[in-house]
């Protein structure tokens, strides 16, 4: 197992996700990325220079969270990669997991309560469908 992707959202299980990932990444001398996804905003109540507030407050909230688990990630005997991109969730995930060849997708059973949730739908089902590699569920 060469290559490990960690979907990432901050939440509790994702954090759960991020130890997982860890320890298998250790365990098999793998390389680590730690994905981000700010996701897209489809809200047709909301103007659009809402919707540009928004998704600039989630993104400097992602690059937050990115930095914590660099800082977190340095200290580990792993090479290792942080990513944060835009887009839906589980496209991202799959597409990211695809282009960098991983051999596994480690993800939380679910991501963010609240609003973030209603946005984010359910991620980890729509990857376990279409991912080119094994995934890994975290509960």
């Amino acid at each position: 197992m060469k290559r490990i992707l960690v979907a990432h959202d901050g939440s509790r299980v994702s954090r759960k996700a991020l130890k997982t990932g860890i320890q298998l990444a250790l365990k098999f001398g793998s390389e680590l990325y730690v994905l981000s996804v700010v996701p897209e905003l489809y809200l047709t109540e909301l103007s659009e220079a809402d919707r540009e507030r928004i998704r600039e407050v989630l993104t400097e909230e992602t690059h937050k969270l990115m930095k914590k688990v660099e800082k977190e990630l340095t200290s580990k005997e792993i090479p290792f990669k942080c990513l944060v991109k835009q887009g839906d969730p589980a496209e991202v995930i799959i597409k990211t997991a695809r282009s960098l060849r991983t051999n596994l997708i480690v993800t939380g059973s679910h991501g963010r309560s609240g609003p973030s949730r209603f946005l984010l739908g359910s991620v980890s089902s729509k990857v376990l469908q279409h991912a080119h590699c094994p995934v890994l569920v975290v509960k």
